[in-house]
């Protein structure tokens, strides 16, 4: 019997930044997050982007549902936690996780 594996799954976050937070000030309390997330067992790919409207998309590719959820249980713990989150207009993040189908 072939068993299919579980699907990868897309941690996408919306999001503003706060009023006088720049984009250099952000990507700079991001860094801190990336050796973090990066070696987190399940981790496959992460990208952040921001349109022309401001709206930034974090975009983190996870190998299992289990392996994203880990994520968030462990991410507001870390030092760089606080000063990263205090950075985005609460009001306007949204997050979603969705199966990859292709």
């Amino acid at each position: 019997m072939t068993t299919t594996p579980a699907p990868q799954i897309a941690e996408v976050v919306t999001f503003r930044l706060n009023d006088g937070v720049s984009d250099a000030d952000y990507l700079a309390l991001n860094e801190a997050s990336k050796d973090h997330i990066s070696a987190l067992p399940g981790f496959v790919s992460r990208q952040l982007s921001k349109s022309d409207d401001g709206v930034w998309t974090d975009y983190t590719l996870w190998a299992s549902a289990e392996a994203a959820q880990a994520h968030m249980e462990s991410f507001m713990s870390q030092d760089f936690a606080p000063a990263l989150v205090g950075a985005i207009n609460a009001e306007t993040m949204r997050m979603r996780h969705q199966k990859i189908l292709g």
